[in-house]
């Protein structure tokens, strides 16, 4: 499960996402100042790669699907099982045709027993943006149709396994045009989510459990208990 994650520093800015992603910048969010968020949590409003008539399209969609057969408009499906996707009722129409790429730096998740939280990202060095795949639906939200969305997730690398056993899939830059094209077929989209080996998970400390704190600190990591 991928319940919280971070969109950070510069590559936060629309302009820098756009140049990463080679996107145009959907003329709704003309003007919009994205602020570095370090603890993106469901219900947000969150920058979103799609693609129309072959040209990339960043845009902002909601983080959490609301389905039809829910009764309360606080039930989010934030994440999506990748083995499933293609043909669970929820998602199986937005998996074939409303494909999308997820800009973050990384991503949180807790061990247990003690729910201990750690930070998990692309290796120093490497690009500090991580495609994580997802899909678009549409939910009813407050009597309106809302743009929603969830991360498709795949079960965790085995590096990352002691910690959680699923993590976000993710999508290879040279296959962003394959993924976001709704014309190929499921099973070769299927093919095309990654469970990235190279990420590295660090221990940060409980302020992340709040989603009331954000800033730098909630990436930091803890001090050796040596």
């Amino acid at each position: 499960m991928c319940g919280r994650y971070v969109l950070a520093d510069d590559i936060g800015a629309l302009s820098s996402l756009c140049a990463e992603f080679d996107a145009n910048l959907d003329p709704a969010l003309a003007g919009l100042q994205y602020r570095p968020n370090y603890n993106v949590a469901p219900s947000s409003n969150i920058p979103v790669v799609t693609a129309a008539a072959g040209v990339r399209v960043l845009t902002q969609v909601r983080w959490g699907i609301v389905p039809k057969w829910s009764k309360n408009s606080s039930t989010l499906l934030i994440n999506a099982r990748g083995e499933s996707v293609a043909e669970k009722v929820t998602f199986a129409r937005s998996f074939a045709s409303r494909r999308i790429l997820i800009p973050a730096s990384g991503y949180y998740e807790w061990k247990r027993p003690a729910k201990d939280p750690y930070f998990i990202s692309p290796p120093l060095g490497d690009s500090r943006i991580m495609p994580m795949a997802g899909l678009i639906a549409d939910s009813v939200i407050d009597g309106q149709e809302v743009h929603t969305c969830a991360i498709i997730t795949l079960a965790a690398a085995p590096h990352l396994e002691p910690i959680h056993d699923r993590m976000p899939a993710c999508i290879r830059s040279k296959n962003w045009d394959a993924w976001l094209d709704s014309s190929i077929e499921v099973h070769a989209a299927l093919d095309l989510l990654v469970a990235r080996t190279d990420l590295q998970a660090i221990p940060v400390g409980r302020a992340v459990n709040s989603v009331r704190n954000n800033s730098p600190v909630l990436i930091e990591e803890l001090p050796s208990a040596d």
